[in-house]
């Protein structure tokens, strides 16, 4: 999941309330093109649709986690829900037949998504405990797992949060854009007829408005915030930006000592 969100900068919200059916198809052949990633406004910020974008070697090892080990954790039989449940009956990518009605699943909202389960009992929602069911507690996994680096690996390791992946993808993602990198393969799609929408988007618009819709920004002065956080004590930061500014920093210092 990890490398999922650092490919497509998801919130936490997001991701914590992906169902697999929302999970983009693979492509039928490799793609240096990120795939498109539609998002449902029942779980962004501010309850607005948008769309981002998974790398394609994300995308596979996503596909993998589904098909392997989710679907043992799915199919052990041990998740009971404790809540009245909202079955799900013949799921697409646009919705399903939830308790007989057909929804959208822009429409269900996160309190829902806990609830729904398949033919099967099972939650539909990507990250499963390996009992099945759903899990939400993605920084104090991430927390977890840094302090294990620091003590067994690399003291000087920072500590991060699900947040931090976020400002990650959004620095590496502009250096890319930046550098020319997805517009030469959005050039070599559209010369091959391939999908030509996102190739025409990349070779025509600004790298920075690219990230600010990547990342689901009203302004553009946003974006430039989470790509230099060195600056935003100018603004007057809120506690949640100016603790990931420091893990960020942290991550960026500890890879120039490690270079």
């Amino acid at each position: 999941m990890a490398e999922y969100v650092l490919s497509s900068g998801l919130r936490a919200q997001e991701f914590t309330f992906l169902l697999e059916y929302e999970v983009p198809a693979l492509p039928p052949r490799r793609s240096p093109v990120p795939v498109p990633m539609p998002l449902s406004r029942a779980v962004t910020k501010g309850q607005k649709a948008r769309e981002t974008w998974v790398l394609y070697d994300a995308l596979v090892r996503m596909h993998q986690y589904l098909d392997l080990d989710r679907e043992i954790a799915a199919s052990r039989g041990l998740y009971r829900l404790a809540r009245p449940a909202l079955e799900v009956r013949d799921p697409d990518w646009e919705g399903a037949h939830v308790d007989g009605e057909r929804r959208s699943w822009k429409l269900v909202l996160p309190e829902e998504r806990l609830r729904l389960v398949d033919g099967a009992g099972q939650s539909p929602l990507v990250a499963l405990q390996s009992t099945g069911a759903p899990f939400t507690d993605w920084d104090t996994v991430f927390r977890r797992t840094s302090r294990r680096i620091r003590r067994d690996f690399e003291p000087r390791f920072p500590i991060v949060s699900a947040h931090t992946l976020r400002h990650t993808m959004a620095m590496a993602t502009l250096k890319r854009l930046t550098q020319g990198y997805y517009a030469q393969a959005a050039q070599l799609v559209k010369d091959t007829d391939e999908d030509a929408a996102l190739a025409l988007y990349l070779t025509r618009t600004e790298p920075l408005l690219v990230l600010r819709d990547l990342l689901g920004h009203s302004s553009v002065l946003t974006t430039e915030l989470y790509v230099k956080p060195r600056e935003l004590h100018l603004t007057g930061e809120k506690p949640q930006v100016a603790s990931s500014r420091q893990e960020v920093e942290g991550l960026q210092r500890y890879y120039q000592l490690t270079a």
